[in-house]
């Protein structure tokens, strides 16, 4: 049986329950915003991060700050699972999602017009490491149903990759609908698996 103490620290973290689904939607909507400021700016043929070449220095601090602000979202949020599912900072788990989070806001420390192949590096780490702490908090829930949805996200975020890398055609429509992919699997955690 909790304590009065316990659900009373319980509903204080709650408040971070939804903070990595509004940090996709925050840094999609400001990048798109951004986006609309440049003339002749297009997804299919750069990616969210190469509107760094095209920005003045006004708009690309805030453009940098987008992926630190995102981070912090996502940073609050992983405080809210590490509570929920008893994890340790150390557990393997943890550290992936750690990385994977931390990786996005080393981005904003990183624009690719400036530091191209250290950005590029962070991006490949970011996508390793988010998509195998998608398969390790599915196995945390024990839930079959969702271990199952996780695998084939992963297929068809696999498969994006791989179809966008194989076409030479690595953008921001692929980033955007990477994004979604994850939106739409950060909402079943969250709805069905965070109560």
């Amino acid at each position: 049986m909790e304590t009065e103490e316990q659900i009373e620290k319980k509903d204080r973290i709650s408040i971070f329950r939804y903070n990595a689904i509004l940090s996709i939607l925050f840094f999609l909507g400001s990048a798109l915003y951004l986006s609309s400021q440049i003339p002749n700016f297009s997804f299919s043929q750069f990616t969210i991060s190469q509107m760094s070449y095209f920005l003045d220095p006004k708009q690309l601090t805030f453009f940098n700050l987008l992926f630190i602000i995102k981070c912090f979202l996502d940073l609050s949020f992983t405080f809210y699972v590490f509570k929920y599912f008893n994890l340790k900072i150390y557990s393997p788990a943890a550290i992936i999602w750690l990385i994977a989070v931390l990786s996005f806001g080393l981005l904003g420390f990183f624009p690719t017009h400036k530091f191209f192949y250290i950005h590029l590096a962070i991006v490949y780490i970011l996508f390793f490491f988010w998509t195998l702490s998608e398969y390790l908090f599915a196995a945390l829930t024990k839930n079959e149903d969702f271990k199952y949805l996780t695998n084939n996200l992963l297929l068809i975020q696999l498969g994006t990759i791989i179809l966008f890398i194989a076409t030479d055609n690595f953008n921001g429509v692929f980033e955007i609908i990477y994004m979604f992919i994850i939106f739409f699997w950060l909402m079943v955690f969250i709805g069905r698996y965070l109560k």
